[in-house]
């Protein structure tokens, strides 16, 4: 075959690859430009809230939710429509826009903490009207119904001069709220926790980031601050998990609402406090959810959630341990630079160097831009598919990743013998790239303990995963 039709045939595939490019690019770009007028045309600035201090927490009653609210505006008693209806998710009042600020200084909404030398009364709130069974004119006016924001009860009376001044037991949850006569504050800041007395007692903290892949986070802390204390539910993209540990009582629970890497930011600010000993369940809300789906939490996806039925399968689960590896880098060193220090990481799921590395570091870019706020999981997918396919078509820059790599495991003298690689990547649990099973069907050595030592021969993307 002479060189015209070989370049020829090169072109052609050129021409091929570029044209996949086009396409999978393209409708990438479509379905973003979707997301972005579809979330534009329909926005609604009480869809996703932040905890207030002061005052209500207002969210619309579109919104999925959790605890029972009225139909009719607390202030004005008009009829709420979707489009105007607010509720505080912490106590269950509610508001139409317009009189949402009278109500604000009217009702005040579920302390966080409260004096220990002072009885603690339920919560009641007006949540909406009960006809008598018995009475046959349905124009008499009914029994009100009120509903206790910290014990889920609900009773029915005429007046709210029949509610009497009942000490709160906080009922079904009482073994997982913190109670407000137990926190303790300093500046507006939670400082420390005292123990009720309760034996069985091991409160619920939820961990939730808003960023993750899904962004349905924001629902989470919205359910569960109308079921427990506030405090126990962290808004980690303005919280940071350090600041949370440090209060938290040496034994809890915390469910993380998240991917992996929200786990692995977690746990690894649990190991920086060891008083804490803390069992940590996960709600999947990222993409991958390699350790959610190990660990048999799933693989997210949900169409609705329930906190109930949250709560009471993370009450039920069983503890098990889990590994984590410390990875060290050890920068090279250089007569003329100064020292540096080594970069010490925690890897939960996997470490990788290659063009897996590589993709990853693209993807967490590409997230971090602006048009990612109306991401979803199915974009994430489509994004991280686009990136791996032009990695690999073009091998990311690791192309004979065995040739400037030396690889020692177990503190053997020689290094391993490697394959032709664009990859290495060391795992600890049997899941990656969300869900794909790299050991099935394999023979392979369990090894209780083992260090790994790897040399490359110059710069290369590393990555860490939970």
């Amino acid at each position: 075959m002479d060189e015209s039709k070989i370049e020829t045939l090169f072109d052609l595939n050129n021409a091929i690859f570029s044209n996949h490019y086009f396409l999978v690019g393209g409708a990438f770009l479509i379905y973003l430009v979707y997301r972005i007028f579809h979330s534009l045309l329909a926005d609604n600035n009480y869809m996703r809230t932040r905890y207030r201090t002061r005052g209500h927490t207002w969210r619309s009653i579109q919104c999925n939710k959790s605890v029972p609210y009225n139909i009719y505006c607390t202030n004005c008693c008009k009829l709420m429509l979707p489009v105007v209806g607010l509720f505080c998710e912490c106590c269950a009042v509610s508001a139409c826009k317009r009189c949402r600020r009278s109500v604000d200084k009217k009702f005040r909404c579920k302390p966080v903490s409260w004096p220990a030398d002072k009885p603690f009364y339920h919560h009641w709130v007006h949540v909406g009207t009960s006809q008598s069974d018995e009475s046959e004119d349905h124009n008499e006016e009914g029994l009100k119904k009120y509903f206790c924001a910290w014990c889920q009860r609900t009773k029915l009376c005429a007046h709210t001069s029949n509610l009497e001044n009942e000490q709160c037991d906080f009922q079904k949850y009482r073994n997982i709220i913190i109670p407000p006569a137990c926190v303790q504050l300093e500046r507006g800041v939670v400082s420390n926790i005292k123990h009720p007395g309760d034996s069985d007692w091991e409160p619920f903290i939820i961990v939730a980031n808003p960023k993750s892949g899904s962004n349905r986070s924001d629902e989470v802390l919205s359910l569960f601050r109308g079921l427990l204390n506030p405090i126990q539910v962290v808004d980690i993209s303005s919280t940071s998990p350090e600041s949370v540990v440090r209060w938290l009582p040496p034994r809890c629970r915390i469910l993380v609402a998240g991917g992996d890497g929200t786990v692995a930011w977690v746990m690894n600010s649990l190991f920086s406090f060891p008083h804490v000993k803390a069992a940590v369940a996960i709600l999947p809300m990222g993409t991958g959810n390699d350790l959610s789906r190990v660990l048999g939490w799933g693989a997210g996806g949900h169409t609705s959630l329930d906190a109930h039925s949250i709560i009471s399968s993370v009450r039920q689960a069983n503890h098990q341990p889990l590994d984590r590896w410390k990875v060290t880098i050890m920068p090279k060193r250089s007569r003329l630079a100064r020292y540096r220090q080594p970069r010490v990481l925690y890897a939960y799921n996997y470490a990788s160097i290659g063009v897996d590395a590589q993709v990853a570091l693209d993807f967490h870019h590409a997230r971090s831009q602006f048009l990612y706020r109306y991401a979803s999981r199915t974009l994430n997918y489509m994004a991280y598919a686009f990136l791996g396919v032009g990695r690999a078509l073009d091998d990311g820059g690791c192309g004979g990743l065995e040739r400037r790599l030396c690889v020692w495991v177990g503190g053997a003298r020689d290094p391993l013998a490697l394959p032709p690689l664009q990859a290495l990547v060391a795992l600890n649990i049997p899941s990656w790239g969300a869900g794909v099973d790299l050991w099935s069907g394999w023979n392979f050595l369990f090894i209780p303990y083992c260090e790994i030592a790897v040399r490359l021969s110059r710069t290369l993307s590393f990555c860490t995963s939970i």
